[in-house]
């Protein structure tokens, strides 16, 4: 695990500045706080921070193959290095080290991209060919790592692990990009390759590059089976004929374990402790249950609760059921209780890690999990993936009951459409009957989706609506994809939109910003092709979610976790808006200088606050639109914290470069300059 970053200059002759590698590497310390590297050379400058996780002696990277041809780095696990290594070796090549990412040189020297598609792990990478002079990069199949990428000024191109290290680049300036405004309203992340940064773009997943003289083209090497873009895989990686699906629910249970089990055990290789993330739920009491058994030596597991005043919170309280769990497969059980009193704190610091905007309450017991497992150990396990693969979120029902709806007589599927548009906006049920009427693509905000078109036509001032920078009306990445299935068109929107742009972002930089790696099982390449070809209404069946996770582990868990509703590994944002975040909220989304960037309407910014913060006017805090507008002010309190903290202050490390520029030696490649 590591940062990676790179420069290449537009001129295969220049050699691109050693002190600027050097900046953006201190910027990213945090993601590898063991070890810096630099290779500098004409045509190339690649820039490594090392987390050592697998051999911690000879894992240095940048990383060759026998002749020297290649330069490789690489941030991520590959977890099949073992079963690649081994096929390299028949074939006559020599390994220098045990490290998983020596494979990549390796297997690149025979297959070139096609290489990628045998790659089964987490990875953002970069091969410099000094043959052609040209650079690859690649990032997973689910986005699992993260990577940036920006065309320089007059010419070059960079990389890098995170957006800070860009933007200690001289002509990279932080500056907002209004086109991704619509889409953070609407799922409270910016969903593609857009970032909310001018002139940088992030790779996507299952993407890569290849970029010779400064200049870029792009393919697919993967895509979700069946869904949008399959054509485009089959075109560009040749072998890759798509696997038929379980035959039977018994089938589906059956080869659910076996990978599953296969993936953890590969999740656990490791020269250092690993640890596992616990609730009281399914999904982390599954990998404990498979882990626990292939494990070298004693997990370490973490949990944490919410308190106010000493007191656990109702709904935000697990600790109970996890130390039950733990006990159980006897690990060495870690606890941390929140005091709400010390969340607004712990806001810069969020803000600062995710370099991003990002809506989603969940960065608060991540941020603060990731802080105590740093005193423990190095790598982490946890359940991300699992809800959107196997079905585990309440809002799946409306998708599932479409298919039942489906097979209506059109006048009556119309009358009953007629029946939802004039039942009364505060009776339960509304919204459900809406949504299972119509096709997915025509309601889908994502799980956490917050401002609908109307919503974001009451907030957004009018002359900005109206203007060329907001772009056009935001659609997830995966819309028109091929599932005829409504639930499984959500569910692959889900994984293909929410877990590279929302879910999987924060769990990379709020964890990396303690320098703890967080590996998960559920999202390993095998599963979730394997995923994808389990029918959806074996995932959601009547009131019973991820019912066919449950069936593959009924006799490996113990009762509690496979029954137990679910919580969610969320925050109390609502009760945070009334109390603790009260005070900051109308402080900074009332503030003149939010006024001033001409985005919002004040009154619907007040209408808001009063319907979420509590004070005149406001509904019970129970109801649910109270909750849908504690979610909406949470996220234009998090996009008004990223202004400041990313806009409005000059970018970070500019000062530190420009004292280590001298150093350097020469001037800069005329093509990098600023």
């Amino acid at each position: 695990m590591c940062g990676i970053c790179g420069l290449q200059p537009p001129d295969p002759r220049e050699r691109p500045p050693a002190a600027w590698l050097a900046g953006m590497c201190r910027q990213m310390a945090h993601r590898g706080p063991d070890e810096e590297r630099l290779l500098v050379e004409h045509g190339m400058g690649l820039g490594f921070t090392r987390l050592a996780i697998l051999d911690p002696e000879g894992g240095r990277q940048p990383l060759s193959g026998e002749d020297g041809s290649v330069a490789v780095v690489c941030n991520g696990e590959i977890y099949n290095h073992l079963e690649l290594r081994r096929a390299l070796e028949e074939r006559g090549h020599r390994f220098r080290s045990r490290s998983d990412v020596e494979v990549i040189a390796h297997l690149y020297e025979e297959e070139g991209v096609a290489a990628l598609r045998r790659l089964r792990g987490m990875f953002a990478l970069a091969v410099w060919d000094r043959r052609r002079r040209q650079l690859l990069l690649a990032r997973d199949r689910l986005g699992i790592k993260p990577l940036y990428v920006a065309a320089l000024p007059g010419g070059g191109f960079a990389f890098a692990s995170e957006i800070r290290a860009l933007l200690t680049l001289p002509g990279l300036e932080a500056r907002p990009d209004l086109a991704a405004l619509e889409a953070y309203l609407a799922y409270r992340f910016v969903p593609g390759a857009a970032t909310f940064f001018r002139g940088i773009r992030r790779l996507e997943p299952g993407h890569y590059l290849v970029v010779r003289r400064g200049r870029a083209r792009g393919g697919r090497y993967w895509s979700w089976p069946g869904g949008a873009g399959a054509g485009e895989e089959a075109a560009a990686v040749a072998g890759a004929a798509p696997a038929s699906g379980p035959e039977g629910e018994a089938e589906a249970a059956r080869l659910l374990e076996a990978t599953l089990a296969e993936a953890v055990e590969l999740h656990l290789q490791a020269d250092v402790p690993v640890g596992l993330l616990l609730s009281g739920g399914l999904d982390s009491a599954a990998l404990l249950a498979l882990a626990a058994s292939r494990a070298s030596r004693p997990l370490d597991t973490f949990s944490l609760g919410f308190a106010r005043r000493g007191e656990p919170l109702p709904g935000f309280w697990e600790l109970d059921e996890a130390r039950a769990t733990a006990r159980r497969y006897g690990t060495r059980h870690h606890e941390v209780v929140v005091e709400t009193a010390e969340l607004p704190d712990r806001l810069e610091a969020v803000v600062d890690a995710l370099e991003e905007p990002l809506g989603d309450p969940t960065v608060f017991p991540l941020e603060r999990i990731s802080q105590e497992v740093h005193r423990h150990g190095r790598v982490l396990l946890s359940g991300e993936g699992a809800d959107e693969l196997f079905g585990g979120y309440a809002v799946y029902r409306a998708a599932a009951a479409g298919r039942l709806l489906a097979g209506l007589p059109p006048g009556l599927r119309a009358r009953l459409a007629g029946w939802a548009e004039r039942w009364p906006a505060p009776l339960p049920g509304r919204n459900w009957l809406r949504r299972a009427l119509l096709p997915v693509d025509a309601w889908y905000l994502c799980v956490g989706g917050l401002f609908d078109e109307a919503a974001r036509e009451r907030l957004l001032e009018p002359g900005l609506r109206a203007g060329p920078e907001l772009g056009r009306e935001p659609r997830p990445p995966a819309a028109g994809g091929a599932a005829a299935d409504p639930l499984a068109r959500m569910l692959e929107m889900d994984v293909t939109c929410m877990l590279p742009g929302d879910t999987l972002l924060k769990a990379d930089k709020l964890t990396m910003a303690h320098s703890v790696e967080l590996r998960v099982p559920f999202l390993d390449d095998r599963v979730v092709e394997l995923a994808a070809r389990i029918p959806a209404r074996l995932k959601v069946r009547g009131r019973s979610f991820k019912y066919i996770l449950r069936r593959a582990l009924a006799d490996r868990l113990p009762p509690g976790p496979a029954e137990r509703r679910k919580l969610g590994f969320t925050a109390p944002v609502a009760r945070l808006l009334r109390e603790e975040l009260r005070p900051l909220a109308e402080e900074l989304l009332l503030s003149r200088r939010l006024a001033e960037r001409g985005l919002f309407r004040r009154q619907e910014v007040e209408r808001l606050l009063r319907r979420a913060a509590g004070g005149p006017g406001a509904a019970p805090a129970a109801s649910r639109a109270d909750g849908l507008a504690a979610r909406q002010l949470f996220a234009l309190l998090m996009l008004e914290l990223w202004f400041r903290r990313w806009i409005d202050r000059p970018a970070a490390g500019r000062a530190a470069l420009a004292e280590a520029a001298p150093a350097a030696g020469g001037t800069p490649p005329a093509g990098l300059q600023p």
